[in-house]
């Protein structure tokens, strides 16, 4: 009976001691803080082989060691995120990776964790079912059964005890029925208290940035990929306006105003007069021409002001280039003619901020 009450018990504290967590510290010496930032986030994406589910971070068996200190120097050496993971993965295998790639081999590594808490809850069902008519029978002989003498003695000086012990207290205890349901509650917030953990939304949000197909790509690789695949898909659909803006944006934030111009003209072609693509050719050109209103840059605005007088862009250009000239009676003006608009792509806070910013500019001189 002492074992079984405490059973549950000791089933906690083990269960529980998931929540442990422990960093070790390390004597490499890096050259700069953003190479120990890129080596520490690689290391944290590698698994020890030789450790229970730690990673290089958490680990200091030889093997993790000599892993860890093999990415830091791979990182010293100029070698991508890439790079690094590819030679791990043929070195170690996908086992050394938290997030392998999702084929055949890998299956088992995926589907693990699942396959083993339903055989639990199958087995804890089995147990109970088969357990269960052995508890019957046995209460019914204990019913049946006519009470001997030495029962009758026993219930008798059990009855006159100033203090009654339950009788119930002891089948709890030794019943299988309570000490599987015990079990299976355990379970179940040990696997619940892990969601709730920081570790799990660190993990989370690091396979949300890996599951980014672009995420070992640097910036410049990035940006050039997303260009490939607009043109690519400009290519399928030769005729889409829209995706011809959306290029042309990525040229203008780019400072390539020339193929700018190009994309923009293309959209302009093939969706027709548009308020917003006038005002976007506007854009291109007064930064292409030093931030100076160009007589083509004003001639763009007035087209698209006479298809919308509120087109966000032209009179946003309007105020922006009246306020550097310190002409802040305009700026104000297209500000306040913007936030009367109520269009939803004003930004009305950060307006009325520059209202009153140009109000106590022009009360200052």
């Amino acid at each position: 009976m002492f074992k079984l009450h405490y059973t549950p018990l000791f089933i906690l504290l083990l269960m529980v001691t998931y929540i442990a967590k422990a960093d070790i510290v390390d004597t490499w010496q890096f050259t700069h803080q953003e190479q120990q930032s890129v080596s520490l986030q690689i290391a944290s994406q590698l698994r020890c082989p030789q450790c229970q589910n730690q990673n290089l971070l958490e680990s200091n068996a030889p093997t993790a060691v000599s892993m860890r200190h093999q990415v830091y120097k791979m990182v010293a050496e100029g070698k991508t995120e890439a790079e690094i993971l590819a030679f791990m993965t043929e070195r170690y295998g996908d086992f050394v990776l938290y997030n392998p790639p999702l084929r055949i081999g890998t299956l088992v590594l995926w589907l693990s964790p699942f396959i083993a808490f339903i055989l639990i809850i199958i087995l804890i069902y089995y147990r109970y079912k088969s357990s269960l008519p052995k508890i019957k029978r046995h209460y019914q002989d204990v019913i049946t059964q006519p009470a001997s003498p030495q029962c009758q003695l026993s219930k008798q000086l059990t009855s006159e005890l100033p203090f009654k012990v339950s009788q119930n207290s002891g089948s709890w205890l030794l019943s299988p029925i309570s000490l599987n349901f015990t079990l299976l509650l355990l379970l179940f917030f040990t696997v619940s208290g892990y969601f709730l953990l920081p570790r799990f939304s660190e993990n989370y949000k690091e396979y949300q940035r890996t599951a980014d197909p672009l995420y070992l790509l640097t910036p410049i690789q990035q940006q050039q990929s997303v260009l490939a695949r607009l043109q690519d898909n400009i290519r399928k659909s030769p005729k889409n306006g829209e995706l011809w803006a959306i290029l042309g944006e990525y040229y203008l934030y780019q400072n390539n105003y020339e193929d700018a111009l190009i994309a923009y003209g293309q959209a302009l072609k093939y969706t027709g007069e548009n308020a917003q693509l006038y005002s976007a050719i506007a854009t291109v050109l007064y930064y292409q021409s030093g931030q100076q209103m160009t007589e083509m840059t004003v001639k763009m605005i007035d087209k698209s002001l006479s298809i919308d007088k509120n087109e966000v862009t032209a009179l946003m250009l309007l105020a922006s280039d009246a306020f550097m000239n310190a002409n802040y009676e305009k700026a104000i003006s297209l500000w306040q003619q913007l936030l009367d608009s109520n269009n939803d792509r004003v930004n009305r806070s950060q307006l009325i901020e520059a209202i009153n910013m140009a109000n106590t500019m022009k009360n200052n001189r």
